[in-house]
């Protein structure tokens, strides 16, 4: 490790032992004893046992998502995902999945793991597979402090869509953002301390975050250990976060993120993100790679609004600082249509930052739903789109959610994309899905 990692290191150890101390209220558990005494000739008695509640929970869902959809053939992005392939222009496919959750807790100790299995038909052939989402062991030191060490997701940032200050968490993607994502193995601690006055509360989150061949790799360079920080304001009735993440197995970077409700109905939010030594590969419409560094800027802003009659309304822009530019997108796409069936194959799946989601720089994301419309119970229709701003293409998605049996969740969607040849919505493989997802929750 180098001498500035363990210096970063050695400051968060600090910091972090230091807010514990400063926020621990009392002690680490409590326990209370009661007594019953008589009244008049009638004794009163009862065995705490038959009342207390058990340490364990255990809950989650069986998922049934089958979907239908009809490629784009002449779409680049088809050409790259099925080289040297011709497959049927309509496919079926889908899946079942299990997600569930255990929980232990009992005073200041507490453990918990997500995770899923499932098989899933790609239309070709069933394959299956498991990961495991989260699993840590968290001591609560005192009211005011814990600390946690395992697989953890933190989900750092305001926005509904996008989270450009989310530095130590997976990004989410934008068409379901409320889909359960994998965390990294980590060390974190979080300590608050609440006032009185116009600042209300003030905490401290530190993780610290490895990198091995065999531990986050996915995160970056291998060989690191990374330390990041967010520091929560509660200033009158604004969310405050300043974030920042030392040099490691990615480059420097610094956040900050805010939200606010002017109303109770109307709500505002943004964050701003600076990357320092931001570091890309580009490619050509000859298939050359061009490597490019530079320091940028990522922010979004937006907005939440619920109306009288309970129609919900979220407006986000995105401006992605270590995205594509549309003349190199369409070197991207270029290079595809004109490459072999070999270079497909080999070159260009090393290009991680093309198979994002939202690759390029500027983006509009726009949701309505509303609950039960017309007096119809337990139905939530809703439509929203992600617009790209630089080449006009977009995706615009219908849903309605059913929810009149217990514990039973139906939702339908219809995922239309739209664009010319040499956008990005344009170049999808697809042209359009249709998906049902049936959830039994247990």
């Amino acid at each position: 490790m180098s001498c500035k990692n363990r210096y970063f290191t050695g400051i968060a150890l600090i910091l972090v032992a230091v807010a514990m101390v400063f926020c621990m209220g009392g002690p680490l558990a409590a326990s209370t004893e009661e007594s019953l005494s008589t009244a008049g000739t009638e004794e009163f008695s009862f065995d705490p046992d038959e009342f207390s509640k058990s340490p364990w929970s255990f809950d989650g869902f069986i998922q049934l998502d089958p979907s239908f959809l009809r490629f784009d053939q002449d779409a680049s992005l088809y050409r790259l995902n099925f080289s040297g392939n011709d497959g049927d222009l309509y496919r079926f496919q889908g899946g079942i999945e299990i997600q569930a959750g255990l929980t232990y807790q009992r005073g200041f100790f507490k453990a918990y793991s997500l995770g899923k299995v499932e098989e899933r038909y790609d239309g070709e052939q069933w394959d299956g597979d498991g990961l495991l989402y989260e699993g840590n062991i968290s001591l609560q030191a005192g009211p005011n402090a814990y600390f946690t060490i395992g697989k953890n997701l933190l989900r750092w940032g305001k926005g509904y869509a996008w989270n450009p200050v989310n530095f130590v968490g997976r990004d989410r993607n934008p068409s379901d953002p409320d889909l359960s994502l994998e965390g990294y193995w980590m060390v974190f601690a979080d300590a608050v301390k609440s006032l009185k006055g116009p600042l209300r509360t003030i905490s401290l989150s530190t993780a610290i975050v490895p990198v091995t061949a065999d531990i986050n790799s996915s995160f970056g360079k291998e060989d690191y250990i990374n330390v990041a920080g967010k520091l929560y304001f509660l200033f009158y009735d604004t969310d405050i976060d300043f974030v920042a993440m030392s040099k490691g197995s990615r480059t420097p970077r610094f956040g900050f993120a805010m939200s606010r409700n002017i109303t109770g109905s109307f709500e505002i939010h943004g964050e701003s993100t600076l990357i320092t030594d931001s570091s890309r590969k580009v490619i050509d419409s000859e298939g050359d790679l061009i490597s490019e560094r530079e320091d940028v800027w990522s922010y979004l802003a937006g907005i939440r609004y619920l109306t009288s009659a309970e129609t919900t309304f979220i407006i986000e822009y995105y401006r992605n600082g270590e995205g594509y530019t549309g003349e190199q997108a369409d070197d991207y796409f270029e290079f595809i249509g004109s490459a072999s069936d070999e270079v497909l194959s080999g070159t260009l799946p090393s290009i991680p930052g093309y198979n994002r989601p939202n690759f390029m720089r500027n983006y509009l994301y726009l949701k309505a739903s509303q609950k039960e419309p017309f007096g119809w119970l337990y139905v939530t229709p809703g439509l929203f789109t992600i617009y790209n701003i630089d080449d006009g293409s977009f995706n615009i998605i219908p849903e309605v959610s059913l929810t009149r049996v217990e514990n039973l969740e139906l939702r339908f969607r219809f995922n239309y994309l739209s664009g010319e040849r040499g956008t990005e919505y344009g170049e999808k493989p697809n042209d359009w899905k249709a998906e049902i997802r049936a959830r039994y929750f247990f």
